[in-house]
């Protein structure tokens, strides 16, 4: 997990200090994209088509992905989904499907509760935080605000259950996108992205973004803080969550954590707030149990005329019942191995390897070690395209819950500076352009892009585009089947089409 540490805690969180390393990238992304624009012109043009499958087909691998109420890391459940993805692959005709086994510690919840006063708060559970005895952690409340050095100072903390609201950056991805111009095209047939568009990165928590330890978190990390002051446990509210959602997944950085810790919806946690503030009694539970376990990579290979890769990635594992995350990533992954597959050996330049991988809800563990294992495959690979999070409905707040806004989320693609790569990404939106979506450099929020692709970027350099989208839902119970836009699956599934296409080409 050294490298998980390393990586997450260097993640860009910060709102003004992110728009301002934004700021300072505008000439050089505006110059890339000129240079990327003149190369885009010269491509060659793949002979022959490639057949996708029909909506129905890939409709249909979402919800058979989606059998279970979640996929976590090592759980049966997780392994049900590892297995049902390397059926597929050799449904596909993929040939060498493999099945990596990945060590880690099986963290499993069965029961967690909060009561005030002896009144019950709904509450979730934080990953990866210590087990209470059966009777629960019986403690004051104290409220330290965002966790500030300053906030704790104000509050003693030692023994108590420590209350803070937990953040989240909100961009102005409008303005970003129309008038600073800080992507290297903004694909929006529809017009759905509008000066006042913006999104809360709820995956980009402020003030325990992940990815530490006690001896590493900044000292703005609340947990960490609220750990080395001596807190016997921590209540965190979700207070720019748009709902009253407390299904947070996160951190999913796969370190266990010393103190058990609960998520507090933001509606409830004004309640909570105003209770801590008047020193109430609380008695927190949290009970299960850690393991030792496994989980699985999964990977098959299409032959092409040369051993030269192209990488096409998602992840398997999810937190819930997971359509858009990442039942909507695997799909399309499958919908370039069957796309491909059809199209004849001697047609395909290049050989395509398809990952769906293990452990994106445990620090991207997945992603980093078939870099290490495979470093044959990643030496040979001219381009790695990581599908996460792709047609899911755009949703807003709506009283407590979300309601549907008629759009799609936006999404992002992540893209390597190489000219050539951007000019991939260029062309192949103007010949199937996608709804609301925008290419940005690939360390727009760090030294990688936030997404599964990550692992595999830090550990071998190899260039990406790495497509993906971050409704509100993701990190919560909320991400069911009803999120997939079903007329979306195809175009996408098109424009990756595109991409591979000139990749299988790229001189």
């Amino acid at each position: 997990m050294q490298q998980a540490e390393r990586w997450e805690s260097k993640i860009r969180t910060r709102t003004g200090a992110t728009l301002a390393t934004i700021l300072r990238r505008l000439p050089s992304i505006w110059a890339d994209r000129r240079r990327a624009r003149r190369i885009a012109k010269g491509l060659p043009s793949f002979e022959g088509s490639v057949e996708l499958p029909d909506e129905k087909t890939i409709y249909s691998w979402i919800e058979g992905i989606c059998q279970t109420p979640h996929r976590r890391p090592g759980t049966p459940e997780g392994h049900k989904g590892e297995q049902w993805v390397a059926e597929k692959f050799r449904e596909i005709g993929l040939e060498n499907v493999t099945l990596d086994p990945i060590p880690i510690t099986v963290w499993t919840p069965e029961t967690w509760s909060l009561s005030v006063n002896g009144k019950k708060v709904p509450c979730f559970y934080v990953p990866n935080t210590a087990f209470t005895n059966p009777g629960g952690l019986s403690a004051t409340l104290a409220y330290v605000g965002t966790g500030t050095p300053a906030d704790f100072e104000k509050a003693a903390v030692a023994g108590k259950i420590a209350v803070a609201d937990v953040t989240f950056p909100r961009m102005p991805t409008g303005a970003l996108m129309r008038v600073m111009r800080a992507c290297y095209v903004l694909s929006d047939p529809d017009g759905a992205v509008s000066m006042r568009t913006s999104q809360y990165l709820n995956f980009a928590r402020q003030n325990f973004i992940g990815g530490c330890t006690a001896e590493t978190a900044p000292d703005h990390d609340v947990y960490w803080q609220a750990f080395k002051r001596g807190a016997a446990g921590v209540c965190l509210i979700l207070r720019d969550q748009p709902s009253n959602s407390n299904t947070h997944y996160g951190p999913y950085d796969g370190i266990m954590k010393p103190i058990p810790g609960l998520w507090i919806g933001k509606l409830d946690g004004a309640r909570l707030r105003e209770s801590a503030r008047f020193g109430a009694k609380a008695v927190m539970v949290l009970e299960g149990a850690s393991a030792p376990g496994v989980m699985r990579n999964v990977w098959g290979v299409l032959p092409g005329q040369s051993d030269e890769t192209i990488l096409v990635t998602s992840h398997h594992d999810s937190p819930f019942a997971g359509a858009v995350e990442d039942g909507a990533g695997v799909a399309q992954v499958q919908a370039q191995a069957r796309a491909w597959s059809r199209v004849p050996k001697e047609k395909r330049p290049r050989t395509i390897v398809f990952v769906v991988d293990a452990g994106h809800f445990y620090g991207s563990q997945g992603a980093h070690q078939f870099a290490r294992d495979h470093k044959e495959i990643m030496r040979k690979a001219r381009i790695l395209i990581t599908l996460e999070h792709l047609a899911g409905k755009e949703v807003r707040e709506a009283g407590e819950g979300y309601e549907e806004t008629g759009r799609l989320a936006l999404t992002v693609m992540f893209t390597s500076p190489e000219p050539s790569v951007i000019a991939t990404v260029l062309k192949a939106l103007e010949k199937r352009p996608a709804r609301v979506t925008a290419p940005i450099p690939a360390d727009f929020f760090g030294p990688a892009p936030t997404s599964d692709a990550s692992g595999y970027v830090l550990e071998a350099g190899v260039p990406v585009i790495s497509w993906i989208g971050c409704p509100y839902y993701l990190l919560d119970q909320h991400d069911t089947l009803d999120k997939i836009e079903r007329s979306a699956l195809v175009p996408i599934a098109g424009t990756v089409a595109e991409m591979v296409k000139l990749q299988m080409l790229m001189p």
